[in-house]
């Protein structure tokens, strides 16, 4: 508590204290002796106060317990209480009744390992992220969420996407160094979508001012977040008139629900008769056991830190070495990296008797869900390139007859909202003369123009002048030579 909660009458003071059960007399008497006998209080006993659950140095803090061994005691304080961590059952129970089903299925393998993973990040000293379980309705993406949940919490630790920007910055900031689980994308506004998954990846929240003008300190966290809907991000987006940026699609990584076996997300069935029974079995059990898992994961974890910081650094190359082809770009080696921390928590789980789950299958459930994933993206590369050239071969594909004029033709009609000219490059194809202002405006929108040149010129697509630059000087009718870009007929071919 906060001395500053002292001041005026105590009623906050009084309010809490009531809450954990004292048995206060009325009248200002009372009220007073008891703000008195606490102001004047001098215990030889001393903590650190954090305001936020998560790693501080060596120890782990949750909002009733912190678990590991430091030199000073640690408590959490914070002036919005957290009941979302909470325990029933034994991790026996938990075992039994919930991370038993998740054997041979690989989409539930990843989701529990991903909440083990989001403990994981400050000692891998990976970025926040979150993954996006993407299928129609009722194939038990919920389940795999609720399952996930049950690391933690109990069915109200799930969380919906049904809010605005800023209080899923407040809740990101309640689950710091935890797993953020996030139901139904569809709910969120399409048009900050994109926005929400930056900010919950970049860990911090918005910039504002106080009362007084200056900065007021921003909501920071680390995290995992798990998401699930019927659409993916990208998709939701465009129906809210956005378009996706390659960092957005890497910061929440679609996942399909479908695990390909004609059961939804499952694989097996175990002792059910169908999908609808095992996710309605799963859903009951993560509401009765839950919270266990969490707290033994985390008495291993900081039992001995150091050789843990080691061994995650070492395995996540070894992983992403076996796993992200040679030619990959960046944005595909953040995403293995995520996905490695996600195999190797659920082996540390393993190891250390949380899962009871065999040798080797979070492991092999992550390195298969970003095998799918890579094969849904189409290349290892960077997703921007392609989108570039997607979309200046839609751009052509648009207008090539409305707004481009055939160079040489001499007749009476005229081309409005002319993007161009076109003519014959000498070897059976076309080439297209963009003017600069629809160039720059229109066919590189959202992107920067000079990139979108130097991708094109890369891929063939562009024709550069003799001195490298991305513009040409054509001659077109009787005005002399006129700045252009040229593009040739190579977009045609190009797979």
């Amino acid at each position: 508590m906060p001395m500053e909660l002292l001041k005026g009458d105590g009623a906050d003071v009084r309010g809490e204290l009531a809450r954990l059960g004292l048995d206060l007399a009325p009248g200002y008497k009372p009220r007073n002796k008891l703000l008195e006998y606490i102001t004047n209080a001098r215990p030889d006993a001393r903590a650190r106060c954090v305001a936020r659950t998560g790693w501080h140095q060596h120890v782990f803090v949750l909002p009733e317990r912190t678990i590991g061994q430091a030199s000073e005691r640690v408590l959490f304080r914070s002036d919005t209480f957290q009941r979302h961590y909470s325990q029933a059952g034994t991790l026996a129970d938990w075992q039994a009744n919930v991370a038993r089903y998740c054997i041979g299925n690989s989409r539930l393998l990843l989701a529990v390992s991903t909440a083990f993973a989001a403990m994981l990040l400050h000692p891998a000293g990976q970025e926040s992220g979150g993954l996006n379980f993407v299928g129609p309705s009722s194939t038990g993406k919920t389940t795999a969420l609720y399952v996930a949940s049950s690391v933690f919490g109990g069915a109200g630790y799930l969380q919906r996407w049904r809010a605005t920007a800023n209080g899923l910055e407040a809740l990101a900031a309640l689950h710091n160094d935890a797993l953020l689980v996030l139901d139904e994308l569809a709910q969120v506004d399409p048009r900050e979508a994109g926005e929400i998954a930056y900010m919950l990846a970049n860990g911090s929240g918005k910039a504002r001012a106080a009362r007084t003008g200056t900065a007021r300190p921003r909501q920071s966290w680390r995290l995992l977040f798990l998401s699930a809907g019927e659409i993916g991000l990208a998709q939701h987006m465009r129906d809210g008139g956005k378009k996706i940026k390659a960092g957005q699609e890497v910061r929440l990584v679609d996942v399909s629900a479908d695990a390909g076996a004609g059961h939804g997300l499952f694989d097996q069935l175990h002792e059910c008769d169908n999908g609808g029974a095992l996710s309605s079995l799963l859903i009951e059990n993560a509401a009765t056991y839950y919270g266990s898992a969490a707290l033994a994961f985390l008495k291993a974890a900081t039992g001995d830190l150091t050789a843990l910081i080691q061994w995650l650094h070492d395995d996540i190359r070894a992983f992403v070495a076996g796993n992200l082809p040679a030619n990959a770009g960046g944005q595909a080696q953040r995403v293995c990296q995520r996905f490695a921390l996600i195999g190797l928590a659920g082996e540390y789980a393993t190891a250390n008797g949380v899962t009871r789950w065999p040798e080797g299958a979070a492991f092999e459930a992550a390195a298969r869900c970003f095998a799918e994933w890579l094969d849904a993206r189409g290349s290892a590369g960077n997703q921007e390139r392609a989108a570039i050239l997607s979309q200046v071969k839609a751009f052509i594909e648009l207008h090539e007859e409305s707004r481009f004029s055939d160079l040489g033709v001499v007749d009476d009609r005229r081309t409005l909202n002319r993007a161009g000219f076109r003519r014959g490059d000498g070897n059976g194809g076309v080439e297209y003369l963009v003017l600069p202002e629809v160039y720059s405006r229109e066919l590189c929108a959202g992107y920067e123009p000079k990139a979108v040149s130097k991708v094109l010129i890369e891929a063939g697509w562009l024709k550069p002048a003799s001195d490298g630059r991305s513009q040409r000087a054509e001659r077109i009718g009787l005005k002399g030579p006129t700045k252009v870009y040229v593009l040739t007929s190579a977009m045609w071919g190009h797979a």
